[in-house]
């Protein structure tokens, strides 16, 4: 990284200053978190008075003395900063008083390619983007965005109350491609197309996704019309598995991989990822089953607790599970997330017929009233969407065992 630092006297600032320097142990510095070049300007004046300047080449991500210590007897006032990104990716840069050795924080700012962070003589620090106009902590400004669309076929449904997911049936983007990951299964990554069963959206029968360039993406609106009345969410799958034996009432050892980094923070840890039971081939158990369970770590590192169905229409696995049936399980009291899975006992066998299990976390659901009508959600708080995610949808509680297919479904992302 190169670091150009250039201090240039201006005696009609000397009244006023960003911070003053007055021992011969005091410094200003600036720390970077990237090898992203950046250039610094400083003026300054000191009192005695005297005028001096200064220029630094730093070539990696440090902590670099932007203004030298004064001499003896010298109170030196730093009159102006300029710290401007001109390398090719972002930086953080963190502007610190150093007392002899111990740093106080003055200001710190995130920039990316052509921003600077900037105080004058009136002490206040602000941040101006590419085009000389001052950031404020408002939304940011979009820098792209894209659509995502959905048409996909359907096939009747469980009983009234029962959920249903599409990652099975064809349109557009297509089925899903399991493959034969195992039990520990495969974390997911959908922004590359991958084979069937390594977690790519071939897998899932997800979109590709495409990351951000530079900023963060959000959600920002859906859009869905569907054959069927009905509750429709919007998830991100984190990661599946295959070979649960429907026969086994015991546990069913699972280790799982490290999740990727898409939870509700945009950590491995788990907040707000959910569990759920998906039938991939029509389940054969003759009456409803609410004693399946999952030993789970949550999202503060907690082990073991545990995940479980309960005796409620749609919270429960329902007689003879048609395929696509999705089966949500629910934390354990006081929890927010799940980090890894440890276990899942089926606790009654579901005869026949296949499963798969899914940690995923939601982003949104919206509620089509009309069928075959287009229904609009646009987010009070936008959801976050983080690189290589895996969205799908699930139909929730269906009031009636109509194919809810999806006619159209559009997502709008934005980048800021």
């Amino acid at each position: 990284m190169r670091l150009a630092l250039l201090a240039v006297l201006l005696p009609s600032l000397a009244l006023a200053n960003v911070f003053t320097l007055d021992a011969t142990d005091e410094t200003l510095e600036v720390t970077t978190s990237s090898a992203s070049a950046i250039d610094v300007a400083v003026s300054y004046t000191d009192s005695t008075p005297a005028y001096a300047s200064q220029t630094t080449q730093v070539t990696s991500a440090t902590t670099t003395t932007i203004v030298a210590a004064p001499g003896a007897g010298v109170s030196r006032a730093v009159a102006s900063v300029s710290i401007c990104v001109t390398g090719a990716t972002a930086n953080v840069v963190t502007v610190k008083h150093d007392k002899a050795g111990t740093e106080r924080v003055l200001g710190r700012a995130s920039l990316t390619t052509g921003e600077c962070y900037q105080a004058d003589n009136d002490g206040r620090w602000r941040a101006l983007n590419s085009s000389g106009v001052m950031k404020t902590a408002g939304t940011p400004g979009i820098i792209g965005g894209r659509s995502y669309v959905w048409s996909l076929t359907a096939t009747a449904t469980d009983a009234a109350g029962y959920s249903y997911g599409f990652f099975k049936d064809a349109g557009r983007p297509g089925a899903y491609s399991l493959g034969t990951p195992g039990l520990n299964g495969v974390v997911t990554d959908c922004s590359v197309v991958g084979t069937a069963g390594s977690g790519g959206s071939l897998s899932l029968g997800a979109q590709k996704f495409v990351n951000a360039s530079s900023g963060t993406l959000w959600l920002s609106s859906v859009t869905l019309t569907s054959a069927a009345v009905g509750t429709y969410m919007l998830i991100d799958a984190l990661w599946y598995n295959t070979g649960l034996v429907v026969t086994t009432t015991t546990a069913q050892a699972i280790t799982t991989p490290t999740l990727p980094a898409r939870d509700a923070n945009g950590s491995s840890n788990g907040e707000g990822v959910e569990l759920a039971l998906y039938t991939t081939t029509a389940n054969t158990n003759a009456a409803v089953i609410a004693t399946t369970s999952a030993i789970y770590t949550d999202s503060d590192g907690n082990s073991p607790n545990t995940a479980s169905f309960f005796g409620a229409v749609g919270f429960q696995a329902p007689a003879t599970p048609v395929i696509g049936t999705w089966m949500p399980f629910n934390w354990a009291a006081g929890d927010t997330g799940i980090r890894a899975l440890a276990s899942i006992t089926l606790g009654t066998s579901y005869g026949a017929g296949g499963l798969t299990a899914m940690l995923y976390r939601p982003i949104a659901t919206v509620g089509v009233s009309v069928a075959n009508t287009p229904t609009t959600y646009v987010p009070d708080v936008s959801v976050p969407l983080y690189a290589g995610s895996c969205l799908l949808w699930v139909a929730i509680g269906n009031p009636a065992t109509t194919a809810p297919v999806i006619t159209a479904a559009t997502v709008q992302v934005v980048e800021r």
